[in-house]
């Protein structure tokens, strides 16, 4: 629940951080925090070149190729990075795509499109965690922490499989926060707002109303300060209460202006 929250999980120099998807947007702008905070800061991604110039500018991250589509580049990361670090302190699931997705045309969604989608948002996800578990468990503390969207509340019908893919994070990590109970590991779900970062690529300009990157990313490491379990942020609150209290007039707010966001 909001505002549920535990001792701080301060940082210091034998904090491992691992972050899927940190070449750029959220997950870059969270790799420089905690980076500047002096922690040993695992970077991921499909593009070794755009990884090891992030490492170049950041003295310390070590970069690491993961693709986590793939079960077997999941593997082969995960053993890389076992091989290296006593144990992880913090895993930020991050890796996201987002599609237009319009399934009311006579034109078929690219089925490869779907698959893409659901494998990097979700199925990945579920997969990264399972492998790092292991290596969090060895931390005295440590926690998970997965980038959700205010989108797997009340839904963007224009990116539907985007939507459905961040409800099913939220389900999942509401599930692991639940078996994890007992341990040392805390499960935080993030939930943002929309916000302005590459993920809008194909737009010819920012979203509407969206967050700048900097002023998300104060607020998330002050949520992540305060312990909490669920870090909501700006519209992202608004669409989980929004949710509960009053989930048609949201929709419809959230899809009044047509194309995807």
């Amino acid at each position: 629940m909001i505002g549920r929250g535990r001792p701080h999980l301060s940082v210091g120099d034998d904090d491992v951080v691992l972050i899927t998807g940190a070449t750029s947007g959220i997950g870059a702008g969270l790799a420089a925090r905690f980076h500047a905070r002096g922690a040993h800061v695992v970077i991921t991604g499909r593009d070794l070149e755009r990884l090891s110039a992030m490492a170049a500018e950041h003295p310390g991250m070590t970069p690491i190729v993961m693709d986590v589509r793939d079960p077997e580049s999941v593997r082969r990361a995960m053993d890389d990075i076992a091989a290296s670090i006593p144990h992880l302190t913090t895993l930020i699931n991050n890796a996201g795509v987002q599609r237009p997705q319009d399934f009311s045309t006579q034109e078929r969604p690219a089925i490869a499109d779907i698959a893409d989608e659901i494998a990097t948002n979700f199925t990945g996800l579920v997969d990264v965690t399972s492998a790092a578990l292991p290596l969090l468990r060895l931390a005295p503390r440590a926690r998970v922490m997965h980038v959700g969207s205010g989108l797997g509340f009340v839904p963007l019908t224009g990116a539907p499989v985007y939507s459905a893919t961040k409800a099913a994070v939220h389900s999942f990590t509401v599930s692991l926060r639940h078996q994890l109970r007992r341990t040392a590991v805390q499960v935080v779900e993030l939930v943002p707002p929309v916000v302005d970062t590459p993920l809008h690529r194909s737009m010819k300009s920012a979203p509407p109303m969206a967050m700048p990157l900097e002023k998300f990313l104060d607020a998330t490491m002050a949520g992540l300060d305060s312990g909490r379990d669920e870090i909501a942020i700006g519209l992202g609150r608004v669409s989980i209460i929004g949710s509960r209290l009053a989930p048609s007039i949201l929709l419809g707010l959230i899809n009044r202006d047509g194309p995807p966001r």
